[in-house]
């Protein structure tokens, strides 16, 4: 009997060591750590079955890098970033989608430039980033104001190149994102150029991407799939409770909590369901990129998309949208933000 006890207890322990041994851990990249706030602050990280580690970007281009050379299992960036890496033969894929006010991207400008109107930009200086929400901005503003891109003068930068080009008069305009805009505006006082009415020129996607390596691996599938539910419903809690996840975001980044309250309040973040339709609204934007040759070539991207991993997300998504309305809205892109 005492042995049949030892030998019960050594079983235990082995398959306890064992257990803990082969805890997966997902290698996760995020644009300034805001989805990883929400993650944190909600408490969807607390009692995670997995192991997360967490790298922090200040933009979507170097995630898409890190995840194309193996850097990363898991990465959050917008859209268009994901196009060109995909373009260029990355082995990642989309796994899950959530939704920025597009009207939160924005085009800025100083008070002195002189633009007060989208027709003033004919002869200025634009700074961008290449591939990027700003350049395609900036790209469907020039369209919609009758202007061709030689009628301006881009300047490819990323966003903190681009914020001092502005502040120093080497650029008159700047094209960019949250947190960035609440920032330059409410720091350096800049302005938003009007946009001219109309639809918004943007989506407002952002995806989950995924390197193909990581979704053969069936722990690392189970645990991307669980990380995209609770994102889901970390992105709601942020949501009705603008106020904590503001203060939380001030203290992580180390920005005024008068940046971040706006910020949270322009971007209006939502979950959305991931469905074929994202795919259609991408393959719009591949069309312009390729129509201006910021892509040098047609791209097919509706090979680029796994909604396999999706399901439990989506179930957050879904809920979140009935019990703010009362019924179904259109959360996947049903009717397309783009022009």
């Amino acid at each position: 009997m005492r042995l049949r006890l030892i030998a019960a207890v050594l079983l235990s322990v082995i398959a306890g060591a064992t257990s803990a041994a082969e805890k997966v851990t997902l290698r996760l990249g995020d644009v300034k750590g805001d989805r990883f706030i929400s993650l944190r602050e909600s408490g969807e990280l607390k009692n995670l079955p997995y192991d997360l580690k967490l790298t922090s970007f200040d933009s979507g281009a170097p995630v898409q890098e890190a995840l194309n050379v193996g850097a990363l299992d898991v990465g959050f960036t917008g859209d268009l970033p994901f196009l060109f890496v995909y373009a260029a033969g990355a082995p990642v894929k989309a796994i899950g989608a959530w939704q920025n006010n597009p009207d939160s991207i924005a085009l800025l400008t100083r008070p002195d430039s002189g633009i007060h109107s989208l027709k003033d930009l004919k002869g200025k200086q634009i700074a961008v980033n290449r591939g990027g929400w700003g350049h395609y901005l900036v790209l469907g503003l020039l369209e919609r104001a009758g202007l061709k891109p030689s009628d301006v003068t881009l300047r490819f930068l990323g966003p903190v190149d681009g914020r001092a080009a502005l502040a120093s008069h080497a650029v008159d305009a700047w094209a960019t994102w949250e947190p960035y805009v609440s920032s330059a505006v409410i720091v350096d006082k800049d302005i938003l150029v009007p946009q001219g009415g109309g639809k918004g020129i943007l989506s407002g996607y952002s995806y989950a991407l995924a390197r193909e390596e990581a979704l053969k691996d069936p722990a690392k599938r189970q645990a991307i799939a669980d990380l995209q539910a609770r994102l889901a419903k970390a992105q709601v809690w942020a949501a009705q409770h603008p106020a904590e996840f503001a203060s939380a975001l001030s203290k992580s980044l180390g920005m005024p909590q008068s940046i971040t309250q706006r910020w949270i309040a322009s971007a209006e973040i939502r979950p959305i369901n991931f469905t074929p339709v994202l795919a259609t609204t991408l393959q719009q934007s591949a069309d312009f990129f390729y129509r201006y040759k910021v892509l040098p070539k047609a791209v097919n991207v509706h090979q680029a998309f796994d909604y396999r991993l999706s399901q439990q997300a989506n179930q957050v998504a879904t809920g979140q949208t009935l019990a703010t309305t009362g019924k179904q809205q259109p959360l996947s892109g049903q009717e397309s933000p783009h022009e």
